[in-house]
């Protein structure tokens, strides 16, 4: 089964996600994880396509956060090093371009603070809902992935995302 992760990320939490999904996959699947503005979903070799996202202003990336996010990046109580794709079209202008149907099963996911999804956002939502009504078979709920005050993720969350991508197996 070919398997690709597709993210976005700025200070590398939610690559760092991306990497223990696809550590939950056993040895025998094509994982690749990739940023997202790299992937293309009409791709037919892809079997299932995992979509991940920074929680922004309670909501998916924009470009006006994605700069925001790079100018906060060395303040003096946080020094946070950007990914090296943090400049590209996020998964915001990705689901833009996407066609209409995508034959894809798929999963969502996101990064952000622990309070209610209500009160700081839940991004993995849109995106789910968005490659659903694409044609996609969505394999479960969109999950988050939890980080602190600091913008560091909480300790376990590394764990937690590799029994997600162990549970995405089983329902692929």
């Amino acid at each position: 089964m070919r398997v690709v992760i597709a993210y976005e990320s700025m200070y590398g939490n939610t690559h760092r996600v991306a990497d223990a999904i696809a550590s939950g996959f056993g040895p025998e699947h094509d994982v690749t994880v990739e940023p997202v503005d790299a992937v293309d979903p009409t791709d037919p070799d892809i079997d299932v396509l995992i979509v991940g996202a920074p929680t922004h202003a309670h909501g998916l990336p924009r470009p006006g956060s994605r700069r925001a996010a790079v100018d906060s990046a060395h303040t003096k109580n946080d020094e946070h090093q950007i990914e090296p794709s943090a400049g590209d079209p996020g998964v915001r202008e990705w689901l833009q371009r996407l066609p209409n149907p995508v034959a894809i099963r798929s999963a969502a996911f996101d990064t952000r603070f622990r309070p209610p999804a209500w009160l700081v956002g839940h991004p993995a939502r849109r995106i789910s809902r968005t490659l659903h009504r694409r044609g996609a078979t969505v394999l479960t709920a969109p999950t988050s992935f939890f980080i602190d005050k600091h913008e560091q993720l909480i300790a376990g969350e590394l764990d937690r995302a590799r029994a997600w991508g162990e549970q995405l197996e089983t329902l692929a």
